[in-house]
């Protein structure tokens, strides 16, 4: 199990405490779902920026809001767009006979009694960690959000079996509502059905490459206006994912129905 020191913090031991995590040391908000939605920033080196909400819901890129990875968008929507937008995942757990689904931090509220939410930021404000340990199942999940000169931003999860059953699981885990590359922000704003038509969404079989790129530049005008640019994901730390570029394949793995990987796709979130 990971190392989770507490300190209260006197200063002001109602809003949170400092902890030391994976050898870090953080700020944690308990209980982190029953306030109201606040906004978060995160600190980089380089020309990341991010701006996420405590719902989970976020807008990040690199330099200008045309370099965005996801849709540059007023704070309220922002409060409302985890549902369709960035980190999702969902978890068929099998504890003996028994099975269970769990979605962590998916929906607006824990399931209470039986969930607890809680949300850390690193005293050097460069990563975000959000948590949701499940009592019941005995199970925490971790997801983190940091920056990196080279890879742009990275987003890694834990989960740790707090218990002393074995227990195994099916996973969907992925980013959603990946902006393709060049998009206006004023496009972005008014216009996110025009984006999604001009989108196109490919996946390279041989290293599970993500590409999300416009058919051309979003233009008014008669004329040719190639945009030659590409925003990318990539997957580490799975063998053998499948990997499917659909959002409606969500609901399938939902439905316990049979999942065919998708490489391409147009016209669609994703």
């Amino acid at each position: 199990m990971q190392q989770l020191k507490v300190q209260p913090d006197l200063s002001n031991s109602e809003s949170g405490v400092y902890v030391t995590m994976n050898q870090e040391r953080w700020y944690q908000i308990t209980d982190s779902d029953h306030l109201p939605p606040f906004f978060i920033t995160l600190a980089s080196g380089a020309d990341h920026w991010l701006f996420i909400s405590s719902t989970g819901g976020l807008t990040a890129g690199r330099r200008a809001p045309e370099d965005a990875l996801f849709p540059y968008l007023p704070v309220d929507r922002i409060h409302e767009s985890h549902p369709h937008t960035g980190p999702v995942n969902h978890f068929k757990v099998r504890v003996g006979s028994e099975h269970q689904l769990w979605s962590p931090l998916f929906h607006g509220r824990a399931w209470k009694g039986h969930c607890t939410r809680n949300l850390y930021k690193s005293v050097n404000g460069t990563k975000i960690c959000f948590e949701e340990i499940h009592h019941t199942l005995q199970l925490s999940y971790r997801l983190i959000i940091s920056t990196s000169e080279q890879y742009g931003f990275v987003v890694s999860s834990d989960i740790i079996n707090l218990g002393r059953q074995d227990i195994s699981f099916d996973l969907l885990s992925g980013l959603q509502n990946i902006l393709p590359a060049n998009t206006p922000r004023p496009i972005q704003e008014t216009s996110s059905n025009l984006v999604d038509a001009y989108k196109r969404s490919e996946l390279d079989p041989r290293t599970n490459l993500g590409l999300f790129t416009l058919y051309s530049a979003i233009s008014d005008r008669a004329q040719a206006n190639e945009s030659l640019r590409a925003n990318t994901a990539f997957l580490v730390g799975l063998d053998n994912p499948q990997v499917t570029l659909d959002p409606r394949h969500i609901e399938t793995f939902l439905l316990d129905q049979t999942l065919t990987p998708q490489e391409s796709a147009r016209g669609i979130r994703g």
